[in-house]
C-alpha cells in the first residue's frame, strides 16, 4: 500500500497541469504587483486565493486525469492480474492524491500564519484560527472529487460536468442564505469587500470539509453498492448534521 501510494503521489507531482497554479500565481503576482505593492497584507492575500481560487480548480483536473490514465490507455484489465485489489488501488490513489495535497495547504497556511504573527495585517485581512484550519482540506478535497470523477464518470467531460455541477450546487444552495457565495463549499472566509460576511462556524465547517473529504475517498473507492451505503451512509449521515449545524 506504502509503495502505491507513493507512485500515485509521484504520478500527481509530476502533472503539468498542477504546475500551473505556481506559474499563475506568480504571472497575476508579477503584474499586478507593480501597481498594487507586494506587502505582508498583499502576499497573505495571495497565498489564501492561490488555496482557495487557483489551486482547487487546476487540482481537481489534474487528479482526473492521473486517475483516469489507466482507463484512457486502455491498462485496466493489466491491472486486475495484480496481486492489489481494485479497492486497494483505489485506497492508495485516493491516499497518494490528498496526502501531498493537504501537506501543500499546511505550507500555505504555515506562511499565512508567519505573516501574521510577524507584521501587523488588518483586521479584515487577517483569518481566524478556525478559518485558517478549513484552507488546508480545500486542496485534498478537489483532488478527491476528481478521483470520484474518475471512477464514477469515467468518460470525457466527466469532471467538467461534476465541477458544473458542484459550482451551480453551490449557487442555487447558499445563495438561500443571507450573505450566502458560491464557494461556501470551501470556505466561510473572505467576503467581498462591501459584504457581510457569510454564514457558518469556522471549526464546524473544518470538520464539515473533512466529512465531505471522506465521502468522496469512500464513494470513489467502493463500487459495490451494499459495502458502499454501509460504509458511506453513516459519514454522510455526519458530515450533513455538521454541516447543518455549523450553519445555525
Amino acid at each position: 500500500m506504502t509503495a502505491l501510494t507513493l507512485r500515485e503521489s509521484y504520478r500527481l507531482a509530476r502533472h503539468p497541469v498542477i504546475w500551473l497554479i505556481p506559474v499563475i500565481v506568480l504571472t497575476a503576482s508579477a503584474l499586478d504587483g507593480a501597481t498594487n505593492g507586494r506587502g505582508p497584507a498583499y502576499w497573505y492575500d495571495t497565498i489564501f486565493i492561490a488555496l482557495t481560487f487557483f489551486g482547487p480548480i487546476f487540482t481537481l483536473f489534474a487528479a482526473n486525469l492521473v486517475a483516469g490514465s489507466a482507463r484512457r490507455s486502455r491498462a485496466e484489465e493489466m491491472l486486475q492480474a495484480t496481486p492489489a485489489s481494485d479497492p486497494a488501488r483505489t485506497w492508495a490513489m485516493a491516499l497518494g492524491i490528498a496526502l501531498p495535497l493537504l501537506a501543500a495547504g499546511l505550507i500555505g497556511v504555515g506562511a499565512m500564519a508567519l505573516l501574521d504573527t510577524g507584521y501587523d495585517l488588518p483586521p479584515d485581512v487577517a483569518l481566524s484560527p478556525g478559518e485558517l484550519a478549513q484552507l488546508p482540506l480545500i486542496l485534498p478535497g478537489a483532488g478527491l472529487l476528481g478521483l470520484l470523477a474518475a471512477r464514477r464518470l469515467p468518460f470525457t467531460g466527466g469532471v467538467l460536468i461534476m465541477f458544473v455541477a458542484a459550482t451551480i450546487g453551490a449557487l442555487v444552495l447558499f445563495r438561500r442564505f443571507d450573505a450566502g457565495l458560491w464557494w461556501m463549499w470551501w470556505t466561510t472566509a473572505q467576503p467581498p469587500e462591501g459584504t457581510a460576511p457569510p454564514p457558518g462556524r469556522p471549526w464546524l465547517h473544518a470538520a464539515y470539509l473533512a466529512g465531505l473529504c471522506t465521502c468522496a475517498a469512500v464513494a470513489a473507492v467502493h463500487r459495490d453498492r451494499r459495502r458502499l451505503l454501509l460504509t458511506g451512509a453513516p459519514i454522510l449521515a455526519a458530515t450533513l448534521i455538521v454541516g447543518w449545524l455549523q450553519l445555525r
